[in-house]
Parts: C-alpha cells; sequence; structure tokens
C-alpha cells in the first residue's frame, strides 16, 4: 500500500462541518436546531474513513495503533490535566471534581463530558485496518454492501434483544466498546466505498437514506402524534438517528464542491481549511470555553468557536514557527505534530 500526500479540501470541509455541529449541540440550542445539526458523529466518522483511504501507508498494526494513540489519546490527557491543574489551582472554571470524575473522563467513558467523542474515534480506529482489509478484498458492492447489512441487522437485534437484559458492569463496558465500535466501524466501512461512488450512485445512497429517515418519522408521527427527534435513537445509535446522519452526510458530499468554490471566492477557506486540519485542539480548547462564556445559546457558540479556534491557531503557528525548527529528530517532531496539533 503506497500513500497519498495531497490533501482533498473536500475531507477538511467536511471535519470542519462536523466539529461546527458538535460544538453546537454543547451550547444547547433550540430544538429545532438540536435537531438539524444531528449528524455530526457519524459524518465525522465518514471523513475519517474518507481520511484513511487518502493516507494508507507500509506499517505493523502495532505502529498504526501507537501512531492513533499518540494522534487521539495523548493530547485528551494531556488537555485533561492541564484544566484540572486549574482547577485544583484555582477552582475555576469549577470546583476540582472527585477522583472518580477524574478517572472517567480520562478513561473516556464520561466524567467531564464531552471526551466520549475522541473513544468513538479511537475504536473505530482500532478497527479501520481490518476493515480497509475487507474493502480492498471485496471489490464487488453489491457482496460488501450485503455484508454490512447483515452486520448491521444483527447489531440491531443486539441492542433490542440482548442490550436490555444486561445490567451492571457488564453492560457499562459492552454499552461504551461493543454498542459504539460496531454501527460507527460500519459507517467507517460504507465511507471507504464513497470516493470510488459515481455521482449518479452517491445520489441513490442520499435518496435511500432520506426515504428511510422520512418513512420513520412519519411512523413515528403516526404513532406518537408528534415528531420524534432522532436524538431518541443515538445512545445506541440506531435506524432513525443513522439514517437521517447518513442523508445529511451524503448531501453534503455532494454540495462539497461548490460549497468549496464559494468558499475561495469569500475568502474563507483559510479558516475553514485550519480548522478541519485541526479540529482535535479546537475541540478539546471548547470545552474549556464553554464553561466561562455565559451567554444565550447564539452568542456563546460563536464565542466558543472563535476562542477555541484563535487558541489553536496561537499554539500551532508557536510550535511550528519556533519549536519544530529548533528539533533536529524527525521522530520527536512527528511526536511533538501529533501531540500538539491536528
Amino acid at each position: 500500500m503506497g500513500q497519498t500526500h495531497q490533501r482533498d479540501e473536500r475531507i477538511d470541509l467536511l471535519r470542519f462541518i462536523g466539529l461546527a455541529m458538535v460544538i453546537l449541540a454543547h451550547v444547547y440550542p433550540p430544538m429545532w436546531v438540536a435537531q438539524l445539526r444531528n449528524f455530526d458523529v457519524p459524518l465525522m466518522v465518514l471523513v475519517s474513513a474518507l481520511s484513511f483511504s487518502a493516507s494508507v501507508k507500509q506499517e505493523s498494526y502495532g505502529q498504526y495503533v501507537w501512531a492513533r494513540v499518540k494522534r487521539l489519546v495523548f493530547p485528551v490527557w494531556l488537555f485533561l490535566t492541564l484544566y484540572f491543574a486549574v482547577q485544583w489551582a484555582f477552582a475555576y472554571p469549577h470546583v476540582l471534581p472527585d477522583a472518580d470524575k477524574i478517572l472517567r473522563s480520562y478513561t473516556m467513558i464520561d466524567g467531564i463530558g464531552y471526551v466520549w467523542v475522541i473513544r468513538v474515534f479511537l475504536l473505530v480506529a482500532l478497527l479501520a485496518p481490518f476493515i480497509y482489509r475487507f474493502h480492498q478484498r471485496t471489490p464487488e458492492n453489491s457482496q460488501y454492501f450485503r455484508v454490512l447489512v447483515l452486520w448491521y441487522l444483527a447489531y440491531e437485534v443486539a441492542v433490542n434483544m440482548i442490550l436490555p437484559e444486561i445490567s451492571g458492569i457488564s453492560r457499562t463496558i459492552l454499552r461504551n466498546t461493543l454498542f459504539d465500535a460496531v454501527p460507527f466501524a460500519l459507517l467507517f466501512a460504507l465511507g471507504l466505498r464513497i470516493p470510488a461512488m459515481t455521482k449518479s450512485e452517491q445520489l441513490r445512497f442520499f435518496t435511500l437514506f432520506s426515504a428511510v429517515f422520512v418513512l420513520l418519522a412519519g411512523w413515528f408521527f403516526w404513532q406518537q402524534g408528534s415528531f420524534q427527534r432522532t436524538q431518541s435513537f443515538k445512545y445506541p445509535p440506531q435506524h432513525y438517528y443513522l439514517a437521517y446522519a447518513l442523508m445529511c452526510a451524503f448531501l453534503l458530499w455532494l454540495l462539497a464542491e461548490p460549497v468549496l468554490r464559494g468558499l475561495r471566492s469569500s475568502r474563507l477557506i483559510g479558516f475553514v481549511l485550519f480548522a478541519g486540519s485541526n479540529s482535535i485542539w479546537i475541540y478539546l480548547w471548547h470545552i474549556f470555553f464553554l464553561q466561562i462564556i455565559e451567554l444565550s445559546w447564539g452568542p456563546k457558540y460563536l464565542l466558543v468557536f472563535a476562542c477555541s479556534a484563535v487558541v489553536t491557531w496561537l499554539q500551532v503557528s508557536l510550535i511550528q514557527r519556533f519549536w519544530l525548527p529548533k528539533v533536529v529528530n524527525p521522530a520527536t517532531k512527528r511526536n511533538i505534530k501529533a501531540l500538539l496539533t491536528g
């Protein structure tokens, strides 16, 4: 397997949109806004598949896992250490939580919240090489998608028949591993096929997921007399939530090129591409600014996003301009970039 260095701006655009929608969720917007933006995490997983396809290289599984841990886990641990150190020293923005909450934050189970998304990305990353191998060895789309559908049906059966029968620590472990890993791994597998699809094939997938979403929305409306939010089917991810998310994701992919052209003409492209390529640190910094900015949801959203992006820009700029040029060892340079940028 070779390695591709050319960056696809469509990937950064979709990653930017996913990041923007995740942050929007955390300022608690009105219900209709919260529903419209409720495609963020599946979109980010699909983007990770697109990115994976564009950057595959020859390395052992152990090397790959270590690289993913450095890219995903260590930045979270570093941020949490700084965050808790500030709380310990100044009781700001909140008093330091108890040891159990701190531990659950570092393990990305829940804790202070927000970091569970990184756990999802890590679970998918651990499975990604095996999914990619299946993708390479199964050229026929009919066979490939048939396997994905069978896996998904088995997962839905488990969610509805097995998960309710499990309780205690077993439920917590399975809920935070298997029942997150399977649906998002299947989204990743779907994402691997998107670059090779024709526009008409992508449009068919958009139409399919739109039809499933509309049918399910209509069914729930008939049953309950009101629109059912897809959020109700997010933990763990199920058909209604996933259909809406995939409908939005395919629409955004189809519109990516014209959107990019518009951004280039408005000179916003630089900010979008920067945020898309440094999404993890913007995401981490937004956790801090969420705690200290007290405004209504709209101004708070804009200010949290802006402050997080500015701090990340300062961080990345200082590292690239003043630290990395002084580092001689290539491996050390790679580790610094993996930990403090991206």
